[in-house]
Order: C-alpha cells, then structure tokens, then sequence
C-alpha cells in the first residue's frame, strides 16, 4: 500500500506533463484521421452514390501516376543523400576537439531557421539569373534566362536542394547529440585495442546511434512523402503552371478545394498514411528506442562489439 501511495504523486505528475501533448495529438492528429475515414465514403461530383468504391477513382486519376514518379524521384535523391551526409558530419564533428566547435555547431543551425516558405524565395534569388549573386558563373555557363533553369523536369532536383540545406544542419545537431550519449569508457577501451579514428566511427560509434539513424530515416521518408509547402509556392507565386499537382499532397489539396471531391481527398491522404504508419512501426518494434532496457557495463557492451566483428571477418 505504502509503494502504491508513494507512487501515485509520480503518476499524476507524468499525467500533468503528457496531457498537453495528448490534447494536441487528439485534436490535429487524431481526430481528422477519424473525420477522413469517415469521409471518404461521401458523396461527391466524382462518386455521386457514395461507397468505398472512391478508392479506385483515385488510383485512376491521371493525375496520381506523375505525382507518383515526381515524389518518389525526389525522395530517391533526397533521403539517402539525407542520411549519409547527416552521419558522415555528424561524426566528423565529433571527431573535431577543437575549441571552437561549438561555433561551428551554431552554423549549422542556422540554415534550419529557414522555413520551407523563405527558402522558396531564398532559391529563386540564387538561380534567377538577373537577381542570383552568381549569375556570372551562371552567364559563363550560358544561362541568361530563367526559364532555362525554371521548368518542370528540372524541379525535382531544386527542391531537393531546397529540402536538403533546410533540414540537413538541425539532423547534423541531433545525431552530434546522439554520439555525445556514448560512453566514455567503451571509446577508450576501444583507442586501447589500436582503433584509428575512421575505426571508431564506423566499427564503433554508427552501430551505437544506429537506432537514431533508424529514427531520422523514417521522419524523412515521411516528410519527403508529403511535400507541399514548396511545390505549392513555386506554381503558385513564382511561375504559374510550373508545379500544378506536382505532389501527393498538392493533388489532395486540389481534389478538396479545386474539384470539391473531399471523399477522393481524404482517401488519398489516408493511402499515404500507411507508409508513414509502417515506417513509425518499424521504430517501435525493430529498434529500442522506446524500451526502457537495463544498460550492460562498457566492458561487456565492447567485448560484445569485438565478437561481432570477429565473426563478420
């Protein structure tokens, strides 16, 4: 009885703590998830009976296959480009002993304090080649004019651009602080054995933060899923035309507001949840992200990692 009474001041304490996140996931995560499902069965110019049967219109509109190709061509490029370059300076930052890499740890911050809006803008003025600070080197390669770089085949690769100097410097800050839960002791014993530095980061340190590898994929993959800020600007305000539907969420955006077809909305937006929904279960399930497990002494953790080494040479 006593540890049951001790406990409950704890109890009402996490309560406390976890309830504002709670109310925000039920109200804009939650709750338009069961309005979608719901809604998807509606009537609507394209489904006048209603039903489940909105699925297939969707799979037929012309408009899903090029969306399709877009998405996943820029995802193809931008995540792994994501995850490698992430890694790789996040481990050379910790590498560096220098004094003055906190200095280089706030510049890298810095580009993840532009939002998807500005970095539209951003990237305009860079390749607009009158306004672009390198329209120089641009004129010496022979582009004078914006529609030269401005067009839809080439859009995949300026938006991965775009995502890619927005996001990279905040990855870079988390894996840095991931590397910085190691343990000491593991990363002597390991320089003791004869590792070099190249050694310790890859034989070492990766395996160690590989659930937070794990962690940052799965949240790119999602956010490269739903692209829309970016798409949407450019075919909106920067050149008209340029980015129509480009995306899965700007055909979704389209349906519900442009063709008032809010069942083929929901439905499509319901079918990109799955990816994010199997990508948010390998975490939980194929990683100890969440558990709560009993850490082993760093002797044990490095004879552990020399065994596996071993038995893959």
């Amino acid at each position: 009885m006593r540890q049951g009474r001790r406990y409950k001041p704890k109890n009402l304490l996490m309560i406390l703590m976890l309830s504002p996140y709670l109310l925000l996931l039920f109200f804009f995560g939650i709750l338009p998830l069961i309005m979608a499902v719901f809604n998807v069965p509606s009537k609507s110019p394209s489904n006048p009976n209603g039903g489940w049967g909105v699925i297939k219109i969707v799979f037929k509109d012309f408009r899903l296959l090029p969306a399709a190709e877009h998405v996943l061509g820029f995802m193809a490029l931008f995540v792994p480009l994501m995850i490698i370059f992430v890694v790789a300076m996040s481990l050379m930052l910790d590498m560096n002993t220098a004094p003055w890499k906190k200095y280089v740890r706030l510049a890298y911050i810095v580009p993840a304090c532009v939002s998807g809006s500005v970095a539209v803008l951003l990237w305009y003025a860079l390749l607009e080649p009158t306004l672009s600070p390198f329209k120089g080197i641009m004129h010496w390669m022979g582009i004078t004019q914006a529609t030269q770089i401005w067009k839809t085949s080439n859009l995949t690769f300026i938006l991965v651009f775009m995502a890619f100097f927005s996001l990279a410097g905040q990855w870079i800050l988390i894996q840095f602080g991931s590397l910085q839960s190691i343990s000491t002791e593991i990363l002597e014993a390991a320089r003791v054995d004869g590792c070099n530095q190249f050694q310790l980061a890859t034989k070492i340190k990766l395996p160690l933060i590989r659930k937070y590898v794990i962690y940052m994929g799965v949240l790119v993959f999602a956010g490269g899923l739903q692209i829309f800020v970016e798409p949407q600007l450019l075919n909106s305000s920067v050149y008209h035309g340029i980015a129509q539907q480009w995306s899965f969420d700007q055909l979704s955006y389209s349906l519900a507001f442009d063709n008032g077809n809010f069942g083929e909305a929901s439905a499509l937006s319901l079918m990109l949840l799955i990816p994010s929904l199997i990508g948010a279960l390998l975490v939980i399930f194929k990683t100890d992200m969440f558990e709560d497990v009993t850490l082993k002494s760093p002797k044990k953790m490095h004879k552990e990692a020399l065994k596996r080494e071993a038995a893959k040479a």
